[in-house]
């Protein structure tokens, strides 16, 4: 995978993300154990189960955010623009094939006009 740099710091969007990734499983950990005392009825496990469900949904968006961008990056850094990519070479080759037929239909007079 291409490692992108990233100007603030110089760390590449990869591990920023894998960070995300990483503090996210960390929550999602954490809820775990809560889950037999928020059952129990526990008050103040529900109250930090309900914390950690908002910091899991906020880091969730985050992940969603930053997966975007990054792609977004990779296809800015693939010459992809509106999903689809411009082959320069084919394009090349596809015109001159035109050309080459053109100079030949008016070298036999069989151009239309």
């Amino acid at each position: 995978m291409q490692q992108s740099k990233t100007p603030e710091n110089g760390s590449s969007v990869e591990e920023e993300f894998d960070a995300v990734r990483q503090t996210l499983a960390h929550l999602t950990q954490s809820l775990r154990g809560l889950e037999d005392e928020v059952m129990a009825g526990d008050a103040a496990s529900v109250r930090e189960a309900s914390k950690l469900l908002s910091d899991i949904r906020t880091w969730s968006r985050l992940a969603i955010e930053m997966e975007a961008r990054f792609e977004e990056r990779r296809k800015q850094q693939a010459g992809i623009v509106d999903g689809y990519a411009l082959d320069l070479i084919e394009a090349r080759r596809t015109i001159g094939c035109r050309l080459a037929r053109l100079r030949r239909c008016c070298r036999e007079g069989q151009v239309s006009g």
